[in-house]
């Protein structure tokens, strides 16, 4: 479905953000709250990963390359929107930003 299990996001959030090196660090995003520090050790048998708070507000920034004319840009403008409506009817309100959303929303 594409849906991350919902019982479990919260713990998963706390791992990716702290201990995936190409994960939230990488991508210069910002949660609201700040999610839960956990550091994975080799010794900890349990796997405890608390949860983190429920998010407020989050901003992802997409990572764009070979958009060379106005066709390829337009048609990424599409498809970004279309997936953002599929996650808006789910319930998660999101706003795409940035120069291709700013500049060809004339188009």
């Amino acid at each position: 479905d594409g849906i991350i299990n919902p019982k479990a996001f919260y713990n998963y959030l706390s791992a990716w953000a702290t201990n995936d090196a190409l994960a939230y660090g990488a991508s210069q995003g910002n949660l609201k709250p700040q999610p839960q520090t956990w550091i994975h050790s080799p010794e900890d048998v349990h796997l405890e990963i608390k949860k983190s708070s429920p998010l407020i507000y989050t901003q992802l920034p997409f990572y764009l390359s070979g958009l060379s004319d106005t066709d390829s840009i337009k048609n990424l403008i599409m498809s970004v929107r279309e997936l953002c409506l599929k996650y808006e009817a789910k319930g998660l309100p999101n706003f795409p930003s940035g120069i291709p959303f700013l500049f060809w929303e004339q188009y």
